[in-house]
């Protein structure tokens, strides 16, 4: 059983009673406070506290750590190289208590709370609103906060505990360290353009190769289209204009000569809202494997778990997808 000594010296980098270094739990919010203000008196406001106090506490926290969190900028104050970690860590820390108050609540029956999801275009269109509608019935009052995203930075905010869960493309091999990953289906792909595009009446890949691609997802993601024009001994095209957002992609597409792959399931729909055109290309582009991806060592949340488990039932009866 810990003390009460114990429990208010939460240990940022050993165990407590080690000779590491050690750092209060109370100083979290104030660290916090002081990165979205960038300074010491914006972050007092915050805080409710006086000035003096702030600063007497912030140079504690360093003297319990060993070093400088912040130092002055042109714009205020900023984080130092250690103090980046320490604010990594401290949203990680805060992210975990709002967790932990949520999950109690849950389990008492409150049924409140926070959850956080990332989606890719596929998931966005055809899967939240099913989902949505059914995680309405068991939890009302939790608010859901969906974001875009795609592999392989949505993974990043699931690592640091910026979000619960991401649904979209599996993550790759070198990508999965740390993550659990449930395959949900394999998508299959298209490519669309404008619907009075040069390119709408295009029968091969090889007619698309001087064309300007536009990319779902960020830049350091491979195109799905790459690997098809690497077999037929052609240079892939270089998307220079990538977007999370489907609505800003759609909107460049329709009307010009643009292209981009697509989650074919989701193009019918979108054809009568949008003027773009899916191309029949005789060659088949590989189906992408969509996945549900949660932290291996972040227990969900009840409300987090029963999203996971809609989120798997709703997948399983999708039509247009091929099963895993």
């Amino acid at each position: 059983m810990w003390s009460s000594k114990d429990l208010s010296r939460l240990s940022f980098f050993g165990p407590v009673g080690s000779n590491r270094t050690t750092m209060q739990l109370q100083y979290i919010n104030l660290i916090l406070a002081i990165e979205t203000a960038s300074s010491i008196r914006g972050a007092a406001v915050i805080l409710g506290k006086s000035q003096p106090a702030v600063s007497k506490a912030l140079r504690q926290a360093e003297a319990d750590l060993g070093v400088a969190i912040f130092e002055r900028g042109p714009r205020g104050v900023v984080p130092t190289r250690h103090g980046q970690v320490v604010l990594r860590r401290a949203h990680v820390i805060k992210d975990e208590m709002r967790r932990l108050q949520d999950e109690m609540s849950q389990l008492r029956g409150e049924l409140t709370g926070d959850l956080t999801v990332i989606v890719s275009p596929l998931t966005a269109t055809r899967l939240i609103p099913p989902v949505m509608r059914r995680f309405r019935t068991r939890f009302p009052a939790v608010h859901v906060q969906v974001n875009a995203g795609n592999a392989p930075s949505a993974f990043r905010p699931l690592r640091e505990g910026q979000c619960d869960i991401v649904i979209g493309p599996a993550p790759q091999a070198d990508e999965a360290n740390g993550l659990t990953v449930t395959r949900l289906f394999r998508a299959p792909i298209s490519v669309i353009t404008g619907r009075n595009s040069r390119y709408a009446a295009a029968r091969s890949l090889e007619e698309l190769k001087d064309a300007d691609w536009l990319l779902i997802g960020p830049r350091d993601r491979r195109p799905v289209f790459a690997q098809h024009f690497a077999a037929m001994g052609i240079e892939a095209p270089v998307p220079l204009t990538t977007s999370d957002s489907v609505i800003a992609l759609l909107s460049m597409i329709e009307d010009s000569d643009l292209c981009a792959t697509f989650p074919t399931p989701s193009i019918k729909g979108l054809e009568a809202r949008w003027r773009i055109s899916k191309i029949a290309l005789d060659e088949e582009i590989k189906p992408l494997p969509i996945a549900i991806s949660t932290a291996s060592l972040r227990p969900l949340t009840p409300a987090a778990q029963f999203f996971h488990d809609c989120m798997c039932n709703a997948a399983g009866q999708l039509d247009g997808v091929l099963r895993p």
